[in-house]
């Protein structure tokens, strides 16, 4: 119980588990988007030019053209991937971190109750 009192313990709990909850995220983000990468199976951002009646025909085919491309589905895709790499590593950097900060509060409550005299009084 001394160990919670150093504030490293709960602190470095709480980055253990921020970091996990980042690289599951990651994992699994990464995964889905490289299967959908090798798949080919790109889904379309704009469905139908219809849904926007504020425009008309001419802007619908200058303007909304480029965002139907399959390459513009395409790098998007990439570039959520290449955020959820950066999600990947940057939870396991949290989970070690964490991980080293509760090891580090651990042992520094270990050695503080083990300099602690017999006699109860605070060194």
């Amino acid at each position: 119980m001394g160990a919670l009192r150093t504030p490293l313990v709960p602190v470095g709990f709480v980055l253990v588990l921020l970091g996990l909850g980042n690289w599951y995220t990651g994992h699994s983000q990464v995964a889905e988007h490289e299967r959908l990468l090798a798949a080919g199976n790109i889904p379309a951002r704009v469905e139908q030019f219809d849904e926007f009646r504020e425009l008309t025909a001419r802007t619908n085919a200058s303007l909304l053209r480029p965002f139907q491309g399959r390459e513009d589905a395409r790098s998007l895709i990439n570039d959520k991937l290449d955020f959820y790499r950066v999600l990947l590593t940057g939870g396991r950097i949290l989970t070690l971190m964490g991980l080293f900060t509760s090891a580090a509060g651990l042992i520094h409550s270990f050695y503080r109750n083990r300099l602690r005299p017999l006699d109860g009084s605070v060194v």
